[in-house]
């Protein structure tokens, strides 16, 4: 059986969720106070027989805020749907009654939180009053009438949640609690082997209790209570040694080695927790297909507590690969590293509510989804948790982007924007995967033009940047602002590289236009680019990597050809050609480079390009004009205006804007 469908109203962070298909098994991933726990207390509403029913008896701040109040007559709805039962004898029947679609089947089961119809206030016999806790009813439902009780269902279809800040060692401890009794319960000894270890502790207590020392202390204990109270009280005390025989499989404890010398308590906690959720998801399997067997839904909060971040990964890129019922919710981009995408549940605050985003079955070619997996395995899972993401080409971009903004005095860190590199110029399957079909993540894109000239059979490796950002603006954009996009490329592409080093004409617009989706689109290639903002930090970041003095006088010269804003494709190769000599390469020169930039005044370079006094608003389509730099800062500049509400170079009274006059007293 699998969770197919689940739809949440009215219920705490959620005003109306829907998630659509639900993934089994589900990772669920957002910030902190976005509902991860309040979605699994919801699913519990319906699903979780160990809930107590005063425990679904909601109360005024179970009520989404923007709801109507419990005082004003709310409803709050959990909608689950069931499917994958229908080779499931016991499901079908159990589950007859909630049954909304028979090819495939699916049940649906409902919690609902209501006011209790008065018969009176039906009628119209009483004025409304502002409704109570106790003015409410709840129900469980199948299929579409509430009527339908089906409080029962949730014994067959359950769900278990195994809490974020469990004691492992204390449950292993309690027979009551642990998962190794219910373990040995499904998988007991032969009863033969019962019956002789129940023969053996029998004569063996009755032996213990014959010993001498033992018969001494019974004997003690009745001349005690005959002296204190009188051989009136007809007290005649014996001791022997008892154990119930259902006792038995209680009594069996775990150990962490072969002799049994060492208890779980003599391991970490994190190990302790690793036991715990073996012992469970071995328990799940055996009911699962056991006769009588209940299909148990498993959800773990925060599993990755007490687990080191290898563990973390190897741990849950294994059970992530087995088909299993299990639920997760997580912080940790180590889990989320190894979570299939078709698994991942992003949580996202919307402002009115809690939305869920889960990757579409068809939005990814199979090579697409791998390709993604891996990138996110092995480089950015934290792409899943920013609160905004700047997709590059390379590395230079990660140590260059960041140490620009800080030295603008905008901290991307603070605001939770992550710098990824892609590792390539294939920006499409990202584009699919953060874009509105996607997880709708907030994301730019940083790509170089590389403009060329070559021959005609060849037009499309002539502005290959702005090439690269038709199929993101086909999923960014709407149809007409693609299609004119790459109508106007089109033409664009027909046309020699002009010889001064010039651009084609009419690439300005598409630049703009591109940045308007949030792809940005450089002339060249990001170190020559940046040249007229940081010519002097360039040279710097090279003398601290290159000691020849002829090396660094030639690396000198081409610098400042590229930084006049225009140069030719030859003059540019030259400079970069020396930045990737040895010992020197893109990478190491962007990170060296990124500890000098830190220090400059980017805002007044940015005006002393533009020739804007300090009192000067500075816009973003004046930074897109600007050569060379121009959209690698317009994209900061969005970023800063979204998330400061502040320009990338503001004036001093955009910086601190006049305070209103506070109101004379008495006015």
């Amino acid at each position: 059986m699998q969770l197919r469908r689940l739809r949440i109203r009215n219920f705490r962070n959620f005003r109306d969720l829907v998630i659509d298909p639900f993934p089994t098994p589900a990772v669920i991933v957002g910030e902190n106070g976005v509902g991860k726990s309040n979605l699994l207390h919801a699913l519990r509403l319906v699903l979780d027989p160990d809930l107590p029913d005063r425990r679904r008896h909601l109360q005024a701040e179970d009520v989404h805020d923007g709801s109507p109040t419990l005082a004003e007559g709310a409803q709050v709805v959990v909608e689950v749907e069931l499917a994958d039962f229908d080779d499931d004898p016991d499901a079908r029947s159990e589950l007859d009654g909630a049954i909304v679609s028979v090819d495939p089947l699916v049940a649906r089961l409902t919690y609902l939180f209501r006011p209790k119809q008065s018969p009176a206030l039906l009628l119209g016999e009483e004025e409304p009053e502002p409704l109570t806790p106790n003015d409410y009813e709840w129900t469980i439902f199948g299929g579409t009438d509430p009527s339908n009780t089906m409080l029962g269902a949730k014994r067959y279809a359950a769900l278990s949640v195994l809490p974020a800040l469990r004691d492992a060692e204390s449950d292993f401890a309690r027979p009551d609690r642990s998962p190794l009794t219910s373990l040995l319960r499904e998988l007991p000894p032969s009863q033969a082997s019962i019956d002789k270890t129940l023969e053996a502790m029998r004569s063996a207590r009755e032996e213990l209790g014959r010993d001498a020392n033992v018969q001494q202390i019974a004997d003690l204990i009745r001349k005690r209570v005959v002296t204190m109270a009188g051989p009136r009280l007809n007290l005649d005390p014996s001791l022997a040694f008892v154990g119930r025989d259902e006792d038995l499989l209680r009594s069996i404890r775990l150990f962490i080695d072969a002799s049994a010398a060492r208890g779980v308590d003599r391991t970490s906690t994190g190990t302790a927790n690793v036991l715990y959720l073996a012992l469970l998801l071995e328990w799940l399997r055996l009911r699962r297909g056991a006769v009588d067997g209940a299909d148990t839904l498993l959800a773990v909060e925060e599993p990755e507590a007490h687990l080191h971040p290898t563990l973390q990964r190897h741990l849950f890129a294994h059970l992530l690969s087995e088909p299993n019922r299990l639920l997760l919710t997580t912080h940790s981009p180590h889990i989320a590293a190894v979570t299939p995408l078709p698994s991942m549940v992003l949580l996202l605050d919307a402002g009115t509510g809690t939305e869920a985003r889960v990757m579409a079955p068809d939005l990814l070619t199979s090579r697409e989804r791998a390709d993604l997996e891996r990138y996110v395995n092995v480089n950015r899972a934290e792409i899943l948790f920013a609160q905004g993401v700047v997709l590059v080409e390379g590395v230079a971009e990660t140590y260059l982007l960041p140490a620009l903004a800080r030295a603008a005095g905008f901290d991307l860190d603070a605001h939770g924007i992550v710098v990824a590199s892609i590792d390539s110029s294939n920006f499409t399957p990202y584009a699919k995967l953060l874009g509105p079909s996607g997880f709708n993540r907030v994301f730019s894109m940083l790509t170089d033009g590389d403009a060329v000239d070559t021959e005609e059979d060849e037009k499309y490796r002539r502005e290959p940047g702005l090439t690269r950002a038709v199929d993101p603006l086909e999923l960014l954009a709407n149809p007409t602002v693609a299609e004119t996009f790459d109508d106007a490329l089109d033409a664009l592409l027909q046309q020699e590289l002009p010889a001064d080093g010039g651009a084609r004409q009419g690439r300005q617009e598409l630049v703009v236009t591109a940045a308007g989706f949030g792809v940005f689109v450089g002339p060249n290639t990001l170190e020559t680019d940046i040249a007229p903002l940081l010519n002097a930090e360039m040279q710097a970041a090279f003398n601290d990597l290159v000691l020849s003095p002829r090396r660094r006088r030639t690396f000198g010269q081409a610098l400042q050809t590229v930084a006049l804003g225009r140069s030719t494709p030859s003059q540019r190769d030259a400079l970069i050609s020396r930045i990737e000599r040895d010992p020197v390469s893109k990478g190491r020169f962007a990170q060296r480079l990124a500890a000098h930039v830190e220090g400059c005044d980017v805002p007044a370079r940015v005006r002393q390009l533009l020739g804007h006094p300090e009192d000067q608003p500075v816009s973003t389509s004046d930074l897109l004009a600007l050569p060379g730099c121009g959209p690698l800062l317009a994209l900061l500049d969005g970023l800063r205006r979204r998330y400061e509400n502040l320009p990338l170079a503001p004036t001093a009274e955009e910086a601190d804007p006049p305070q209103a006059a506070s109101p004379e007293p008495g006015a």
